[in-house]
């Protein structure tokens, strides 16, 4: 298995357990009952990240 593969599987356990506490970090803290837009927009960052992880091809 590719180890960006691995990266891949590895944010999206991350971006479960953010969905799971209700709390997601991308500069700071952010959570879901006090700041809904702000949480969405991160959790969809991490997660497009965590799945353009699968179609990165490294030569490293």
């Amino acid at each position: 298995m590719h180890w960006t593969n691995i990266l891949g599987f590895l944010l999206l356990g991350w971006v479960v357990y953010d969905l799971l506490t209700g709390k997601v970090w991308l500069h700071r803290l952010f959570y879901r009952s006090y700041e809904p837009l702000s949480y969405w927009l991160t959790i969809t960052l991490w997660s497009l990240i965590a799945i353009s992880s699968f179609y990165w091809n490294s030569s490293f």
